[in-house]
Formats: structure tokens, sequence, C-alpha cells
């Protein structure tokens, strides 16, 4: 076979749409081609040999996953907000896999995907504010609907990852509700809420076993034709993950007991509170189940990632709460933005169904600050400042303070415990450039 030129490598590089980073074992960049400046907002020659994370700046736990394609040797994607050194936000989808260098150690390679101008596009004046149940205009989410129908008419497993809270959910509903199965069950088993002695039987059911007895049937074998969503599926104890395994490999179900196996034709989807491939690594799921799984694999961002959605969920909430017409004056919308919602949407939704029935039951129209809960402005008042990781300089500690809060300076500036006039003077002594909204 005849060598192929180097210049003609270097000419495609040069000329990709998409952005091309090579992270080397050290975790270190070693090539970062000119379109990877667009989201990284870094020259290829700035970014070469400086740590990957301090090039992109991601989500920690979409970095980990980037990261994970080096030690399980397997292509890993993500859709994810990265905020560029200028300090606005892109939205891109990422996939990173495995490559071996000259002496054996193994870096990955990260090939990037802006997606701000088309979801900006979907968000603008008559675009999309949310998507089947859930609600969101943030380019993130976007990305996350695009995915959704994209993938909906296949049968391909998929895995949904995210905090509590954040909608997997809804997700799994989504894409049932546009697949060709959207006239069978959705059937769904929530892993974590069956002992695990149940769970097997739960799923793959129970044949009879005397003449006393009686059979049960399984989950699986009611959604046949349809779609199974698997919540909390890292807590299947490991019998019920090698029958999982089994399932997706030969679509065969055999009840507990002396029931004859029989063929199912069911969709699996598996929900996450935490990235699989942890789970994998601390030894309580199957690498192999996981292989299986992760045909499509899809993560929805957390609430701190879109702030700006805050006010259009609250909105939505007040109206499904008989709240409508209700608004929310600057200061309340302020320090929701402020909070850290650890139980994102979910505990977003607890706080605003009580916040309905207390202005509705005076008549009013406005919820103010003082509406709120005084554990939340105190939390909002005081929020902590972000403390600088080891060896970490105040350029990577202000970017990553702007992207924990959706690129809001003030919000920012807050968590660090500074002013907006301290935060635009180290940012400038940091030599950044403009700095993201108010």
């Amino acid at each position: 076979m005849d060598a192929v030129d180097p210049g003609i490598f270097e000419a495609w590089l040069a000329s990709a749409d998409d952005g091309v980073v090579a992270v080397d074992a050290e975790g270190r960049v070693v090539l970062h081609n000119p379109a990877a400046s667009r989201v990284t907002g870094l020259t290829p020659t700035a970014a070469r040999r400086r740590p990957w994370r301090d090039v992109l700046h991601l989500d920690p736990v979409v970095s980990d996953l980037l990261w994970s394609a080096r030690s399980t040797r397997r292509p890993t994607t993500a859709l994810a907000n990265v905020l560029c050194a200028q300090g606005n936000l892109r939205t891109a989808e990422t996939l990173s896999q495995p490559w071996t260098d000259a002496t054996g150690r193994t870096g990955i390679l990260i090939v990037i995907r802006d997606l701000t101008v088309l979801c900006r596009a979907r968000t603008g004046p008559g675009g999309r504010q949310g998507y089947a149940s859930m609600v969101g205009a943030d380019p993130a989410m976007v990305a996350l609907y695009d995915l959704i129908e994209a993938v909906a008419p296949s049968d391909a497993p998929v895995v949904i990852e995210g905090e509590p809270g954040v909608g997997k959910e809804l997700v799994a509903q989504a894409i049932h509700a546009r697949s060709r199965r959207n006239e069978r069950a959705l059937i769904v088993v929530d892993c974590g809420a069956v002992a695990p002695q149940q769970l097997d039987i739960e799923l793959f059911g129970r044949a009879r076993t005397s003449r006393h007895s009686t059979s049960t049937i399984g989950r699986v074998e009611l959604a046949h034709t349809g779609t199974l969503y698997l919540k909390r599926v890292a807590m299947a104890p490991p019998p019920v993950q090698a029958r999982l395994l089994r399932l997706l490999d030969s679509g065969i179900v055999e009840p507990e007991g002396e029931g004859s196996p029989h063929r199912v034709d069911v969709r699996v989807i598996a929900g996450a509170g935490r990235p699989l491939d942890l789970e994998v690594r601390e030894g309580r799921f199957a690498d192999e189940l996981l292989r299986r799984l992760q045909v499509v694999r899809m993560r929805v961002p957390s609430l701190r990632e879109r702030r700006g959605d805050i006010g259009l969920l609250a909105e939505h909430l007040l109206a499904r709460h008989q709240a409508a017409g209700a608004s929310l004056a600057p200061a309340a919308l302020a320090a929701l933005q402020s909070a850290e919602w650890p139980g994102n949407v979910g505990q977003l939704e607890s706080l605003i169904r009580v916040v309905a029935e207390r202005v509705a039951g005076r008549g009013e129209k406005v919820i103010e600050a003082q509406h709120l809960p005084d554990a939340l402005l105190a939390a909002a008042a005081t929020a902590p400042a972000a403390a600088p990781q080891p060896g970490e300089d105040r350029r990577t500690l202000l970017l990553r303070a702007l992207s924990a809060h959706g690129g809001n300076r003030t919000a920012a500036a807050r968590s660090l415990g500074i002013g907006r006039a301290t935060f635009y003077r180290w940012w400038r002594e940091a030599g950044l450039g403009g700095v993201g909204r108010e």
C-alpha cells in the first residue's frame, strides 16, 4: 500500500469543519486544529502543551466522561457547554476516542462539532422554548432535543445520564413517543425502588411452580413490542445485570421457576444518576452490559448549567400550579438563579408549588424575593466563594466561576466573594477578552 503524504492529513486538519484536539497520556494538548479555535477561543499555538482541561472548559462530569475513553478504550460522546477563553459559552457535540503514541502510551483524540449557531437559530424568534414535556431554550437543551429526534426512530438501546431531578424520565418518554413503538406501552421500572431479591421477578416474571402457586408476568414481557425504561439501572444486582445482558444479546426471557424461555421484542432505555463508566470502575456495573446499552448515550444538563432557563421553568411551573399570569420580580429571579439546586428541576418545582399557593391565596401577581424561603435567600446572599483547585491560577478560577453560573458575570463575581469591579479587573489582568452577560 502506498504511504499517505502527511501533507494530505495536515491539509484536511486545517480545513475540517469539526474541531480536533489531541491529548497525550499526561493530559496535555499536542494538536489543536483551527476549527477547534472557534470553540476554545485559543489559537493552535496557544493551546499546545497546555493541560487539556484548561483548553476545553467543560463541566467536570463531562471532562471525566471524555477522559474515561483512555482507560475503557472505547469512543465516548457527550453534549456539552464549552466556556471559551473570551468568556462566551459555546454548545458542542464532543467525541472522545483513545489513541496510542509511538511509545505505547494512550491519550485521547477529541472531535468537537460546534452546534452554537444551530442552537441559537432554533431558540431565536419563533424557536424552541421546550420540547415534548421539557422546558428550556438553553443551547445544551436544544441540542438534546435534536439528539432525541435523531435517535427516537431507531430501536437502539439508549443510556440517559444526569443528576437526580433533571428530567431523565421525560427524555425517555419523548424518545418513546417519537418511536415506531409509540402505540405500545412504555414500561418503567425503578431498579432502586425494588428489593434486590425481588427485582429479578419484577423484570422477568415467575412461572407457576405447583398446582397451588400462581405465575407472575414480568415487566419485560409487558413491554413486548414497546419500550422498557430502567431507572437507576446501576442499582440492579449482578444477577439481574447478567439477565439484562442476555436480553439485549438474544431477546430471550426466562421466568424464574420452570417456565420455558421465550423471545420478546423490546427497546431498552436505561437511566443513571452518575456516569456508568464510574459505576464500572467502582465495580458496581458490568462493563459488558454498558457496552451493549450505550449504543446511544446522552446526558441531561443540570439546572446549574442552564441558569438562563430558570425564568422559563418558573413561569411554566407557576401555570401548572394554578398561578398562571404570575411573574417573578427581578430580585426573586436573581435569587433563584444564584441557588445551587442540587435537586435540579424537581427541587425547583417543589419550591414553586409552595410559592404558587402562597401568592394565589393572597391574590398577588408578582412574586417578590420576600415570597421565597428564607433559607434560599440566605444562601443566595452568602454564596460560597469558588475555592481554587490545587494548582489553579486566577484565570482558570474566573473561567470556572463564569462557567458554573451560565456566563452570568454578576453571579460569578458573587460566588467568588468579590464585587463586579474587581471581577472585571481580575479578568483584564488575566489577559482575557470580552466578559459574558449580566
